[in-house]
């Protein structure tokens, strides 16, 4: 009895030595809190070295690199300042920053952190095994570089003297850094070192970002500085999306990726660094989006937009004649004497009519309905529809408004006459017909058709669609959305390459070299893109925070 209890306690004893030892150890380090603090973007993979060979062997790289997108590309300024950098490095580095170098640095858990874009100064951490390690380029020129010590490591740096380029690295237990800055390499090694150092993961900016995201699984996580970035040059001038003026309210973002099966998710979120008034009510776009076609190729819906918003896509969707007027003058028009003036010959100029460029505001009344009703929602359906002869492609519009109180029907159709009227014609535009499904359609060489239901007023150049739309109004809602959109790509991409292909034919210059913007350039990335089938993105606005969920589904 007395050996039993002596193996117990001898047993417990050790259990409790573990207990406490395992205790005393520090917290093990997140990967953002081995990155000095000052970047302007943080990026971390969990895998970058798959993610990486997935795409090397994907048909998408190859399509991209044959693609006229591409060869646009690689003749832009961008491009060529990257080339630039890129041969001052491999200068610096003693190797080219080729896909090999790429290859042997992807480790599995890696992150870098982007601290100043023009210089291109970054710092990129990875996990990867000490045999891979001391196989790499890098480690086997480390003779050539300057020796140097922090924290508890050694590290390499080399400059290159001419462009002032700088490559450093080191390796340290099972974990590789590479730098573009000195300072970058020794401050993480620092910090690795657990000394009392600001971290990128102690930045207010990506705290705030890491809290507000939803919980999920994520291959790639992006967390980025927003008032920083946009006080950038490089960031306001190649931004693809040139909306930086949109983008200043927010303080920070983050964005997680994740690949499932059929599917590539993204879960973003916009912090405000004021914050704006939030509506928990979005049952109004839920209603609308429910009336959304199942074959629409495009469909935007807004919560509570301003009524000259409304106006103004009506205007550029469904009166695309419409002009600005011209720019005003206070000096008498100057003289020029023809010899046809007042002739017969001159047979164009009427002098019973006003002329057609005459500066007049059609749209006016309709604004004017706008601003007088609230509008709690409004819908925007495209689509393109191949004519019957095979030959021309022509876009479709729908523009659906979901007001507080019923729309009076008849004054809509005037003011939509009038704005008919005084944008295609000089004369009356026509009277309106009823069509199927208590559609109306405005006679006469315009298209324009309307339909209106109480709250529902719905407007388009398509009676087909405006009864497709409207027939659809009495469906269950759908979860609303402060901002919802879908763009249907395979459905809609043959079509755009016919159309642009039609419109680009007249200007295409045979040798000029440059392909054309549109049937070229952008439809060859839209063929790069071609296993995706369609995308929606739909937007919560917390009044702190926008929470955006986009979704790309793929063809099998």
């Amino acid at each position: 009895m007395s050996r039993r209890l002596l193996l117990i306690s001898s047993v417990a004893a050790a259990a409790a030595a573990m207990m406490f030892w395992a205790l005393a150890q520090p917290a093990p380090q997140t990967m953002a809190s081995q990155f000095p603090a000052g970047a302007l973007l943080y990026l971390e993979a969990k895998d970058f070295g798959a993610l990486l060979a997935d795409w090397n062997g994907s048909a998408e790289k190859r399509d991209w690199l044959a693609s006229a997108n591409y060869a646009g590309f690689s003749r832009s300024e961008l491009f060529l300042k990257l080339g630039d950098a890129q041969t001052q490095f491999a200068t610096a580095a003693g190797v080219p920053p080729d896909y090999a170098l790429l290859t042997s640095v992807a480790g599995a858990n890696a992150g870098l952190a982007m601290y100043d874009i023009g210089k291109l100064e970054f710092l990129y951490i990875a996990h990867i095994p000490s045999a891979r390690a001391m196989n790499t380029s890098l480690w086997k020129l480390r003779g050539a570089y300057q020796k140097r010590h922090a924290g508890n490591a050694d590290y390499f740096v080399k400059e290159d003297k001419a462009s002032h380029r700088v490559a450093a690295f080191a390796y340290t237990g099972d974990t590789l850094l590479l730098a573009t800055k000195e300072e970058l390499i020794a401050g993480s090694l620092r910090l690795m070192a657990r000394e009392a150092l600001p971290s990128v993961a102690s930045e207010k900016w990506f705290t705030d970002s890491v809290q507000a995201a939803a919980s999920g699984p994520n291959d790639l996580r992006l967390v980025y500085n927003m008032s920083s970035l946009a006080r950038t040059y490089q960031f306001r001038s190649h931004w693809v999306q040139s909306n930086v003026p949109e983008l200043r309210p927010f303080a920070s973002g983050l964005a997680d990726l994740e690949r499932v099966r059929g599917e590539i998710r993204e879960r973003r979120v916009l912090l405000r660094a004021t914050p704006a008034e939030a509506d928990a009510n979005e049952n109004a776009t839920g209603q609308l989006l429910a009336a959304v076609p199942d074959d629409a190729g495009l469909y935007r819906a807004w919560l509570h937009p301003q009524a000259g918003q409304a106006a103004q896509w009506i205007e550029e969707k469904l009166f695309p004649s419409a002009t600005s007027s011209g720019p005003q003058s206070k000096r008498a028009p100057g003289f020029s004497e023809t010899a046809d003036a007042g002739s017969e010959v001159d047979l164009e100029s009427r002098v019973d009519e006003r002329p057609i460029t005459e500066t007049r505001d059609s749209l006016k009344a309709l604004r004017d309905r706008f601003a007088a009703a609230r509008i709690d929602a409004m819908l925007d359906v495209s689509s393109t529809r191949m004519d019957a002869d095979q030959v021309y492609v022509r876009p479709h519009s729908v523009i659906v408004l979901l007001a507080a109180a019923a729309w009076d029907a008849d004054a809509i159709r005037t003011a939509l006459g009038s704005a008919a009227e005084g944008v295609w014609s000089n004369a009356a535009a026509g009277s309106w017909r009823t069509g199927a499904g208590g559609v109306r359609e405005l006679e006469g060489l315009v298209r324009l058709a309307m339909a209106a239901d109480g709250k529902w007023l719905v407007i388009g150049d398509s009676a087909e669609m405006v009864n497709a739309v409207f027939a659809r109004r009495t469906r269950t809602a759908v979860a609303g959305a402060a901002y919802a959109a879908g763009w249907r790509h395979a459905r809609e991409l043959p079509n755009f390459e016919r159309m642009t292909t039609l419109i680009d034919f007249p200007q295409q210059v045979p040798g000029s070299g440059e392909p054309p913007y549109f049937s070229a350039n952008l439809a060859s990335l839209g063929r790069t893109l071609k296993r995706i089938d369609s995308a929606s993105i739909v937007v919560h606005d917390a009044g702190t925070m926008l929470r955006e969920s986009v979704v790309y589904k793929l063809n099998p």
